[in-house]
């Protein structure tokens, strides 16, 4: 399958639209963006998939426990009030938690459409249909909104390793690879 492409100009756009939301939210652009405030502050409820699944199959699903691999990360979908909401896997580690949120986000951002086929499933095992250009569209504005380009470019002034910029941004090391790949700012591993 062939990669993807981004429309022409879109990455920039993540980035500006990331300076702009920390603006907004009254973070520095270098700083550390919360996934949860981010959430909170364009009205976007956020909802542990716990809150509805409680029985023992769903939780071990969730969980990765008794056999089952936690493949299971987050969606956005419209609520009764026709309301975008979002619902992410709290077993998931804290890092991968904002990542799964910054990329939901994005979809609402972006206004990404959702499938109007109706599909009869229980969060968290049903999906969505794929788009792959809103995927890659989400991907990247995630990306941007968790670790943005100055904040990258501070790191990289500190001379910060990869864990290092991990921990400060509370992203994985590897959404810190990916982003100093897309943003071409060399960085010591």
């Amino acid at each position: 399958m062939a990669p993807v492409k981004l429309r022409y100009g879109f990455k920039a756009e993540a980035e500006r639209i990331s300076t702009k939301l920390r603006e907004e939210v009254g973070v520095h652009p270098c700083a550390k963006l919360c996934a949860f405030a981010l959430a909170k502050h364009l009205n976007l409820t956020v909802y542990k998939a716990t809150e509805f699944l409680t029985d023992e199959t769903s939780l071990s699903l969730l969980e990765g426990t008794n056999g089952y691999k936690n493949e299971w990360s987050a969606l956005t979908m419209l609520n009764k009030d026709d309301k975008r909401i979002i619902i992410y896997n709290p077993f998931n580690s804290e890092v991968r938690q904002q990542s799964d949120l910054m990329h939901e986000i994005a979809h609402v951002i972006c206004k990404h459409e959702l499938s109007n086929e109706t599909l009869t499933f229980k969060v968290p095992f049903g999906m969505r249909e794929y788009n792959p250009i809103q995927e890659e569209e989400a991907r990247c504005l995630g990306a941007s909104l968790q670790l943005s380009k100055p904040s990258l470019f501070w790191a990289k002034k500190r001379n910060l390793t990869h864990e290092q910029i991990s921990q400060q941004f509370n992203a994985s090391v590897e959404m810190v690879r990916y982003r100093m790949a897309m943003t071409g700012i060399y960085h010591k591993k």
